[in-house]
């Protein structure tokens, strides 16, 4: 009894949530970076006066985002990270009513930099997307921390630099805007190119999912590009880092899919970008509604330090 009364509970939140969908739809996308160069400039640790000026570059890009997101105002906002609490396999919603985190800079630890961040997540609308894009075969789960999914009073989910640096720069966001949180698996370290068929079916399904809610919706990847463009950094120096960066600049700035799923694609094995899943999930994402509904704006692209940072915007043409 207990089994058919939770199924039934599931199937009435799927079909209550299918009910209420009318006449909204995905307003706009950014690509937004979450690398602590671009959350706070002034504590880049560098005596390269270029590459100083290319960080506060991409630091009011990002600010300018954060802007043209609270012009839109968005009833969700959609935001897929490459560095939250991820599944081996699986691509994952956080269920928790709210999600609680920090971020600090390149140069300057938490404490004292710390960047707190405080999200309502629509916890119930993410469970009716689980159970949708389950249904349609997506190998997409939930996750929740330290209590039943949905529960008010639960603590809230834990977030980290690649929520809560891309959430800065929204906040603070309008009262009534909830948030909608997608981790990338972690296979994308070693099978990101034979995930693009997949990646691009799920950006698909989650425009079919998001597009006819009564909402006005936004959806942000937190991703940056490659991180081999020094020899000093972490991952060593690889001659593919530029020509990736600059193809997936290609591709933002233009949508042509060929520089994002053919050139970038070659290169991202060798340029080690924690970005390139959640760009390809988006670019199907846009490519359901028909590339040439969007607008593609690329605000900077640069890479200050050993990876690489990009901003874009992508509105819906209204004309």
């Amino acid at each position: 009894m207990a089994v058919r009364v939770a199924v039934l509970t599931i199937l009435v939140l799927v079909a209550g949530w299918r009910v209420q969908s009318a006449g909204g739809e995905v307003t706009g996308a950014f690509i937004m970076p979450h690398g602590g160069i671009a959350l706070d400039p002034s504590h880049f640790n560098t005596s390269n006066a270029t590459a100083l000026q290319e960080a506060w570059q991409l630091h009011h890009a990002c600010q300018s985002v954060g802007a043209e997101i609270a012009k839109l105002q968005p009833d969700l906002v959609l935001l897929s990270t490459p560095h939250g609490v991820a599944d081996l396999t699986r691509f994952l919603f956080y269920l928790n009513p709210r999600g609680f985190g920090w971020a600090d800079t390149d140069n300057c630890a938490c404490p004292p930099c710390c960047y707190n961040v405080s999200v309502a997540i629509d916890a119930n609308r993410s469970v009716a997307i689980v159970q949708s894009l389950q249904s349609l075969g997506a190998n997409v789960s939930g996750l929740t921390a330290y209590g039943p999914p949905a529960t008010q009073g639960t603590e809230p989910f834990p977030l980290r630099w690649g929520e809560v640096i891309p959430l800065h720069f929204l906040s603070p966001l309008p009262a009534h805007t909830r948030v909608l949180l997608l981790s990338q698996p972690s296979r994308r370290y070693t099978e990101d190119v034979a995930m693009i068929p997949e990646l691009l079916k799920l950006g698909s399904q989650l425009h079919g999912l998001l597009e006819p809610l009564r909402e006005k919706v936004v959806v942000v990847v937190s991703g940056d590009m490659a991180h081999t463009h020094l020899s000093s950094g972490p991952y060593g120096y690889s001659n593919a880092s530029e020509p990736f960066d600059l193809a997936v600049g290609r591709w933002a700035g233009s949508l042509d899919p060929t520089p994002l799923l053919e050139t970038a694609a070659g290169l991202v094995d060798r340029a080690l970008s924690c970005g390139y899943t959640g760009f390809v999930m988006l670019h199907g994402l846009l490519e359901a509604a028909g590339l040439k509904l969007w607008l593609p704006k690329v605000f900077a692209n640069y890479h200050p330090s050993y990876y690489g940072m990009m901003v874009a915007q992508f509105l819906r043409n209204s004309a």
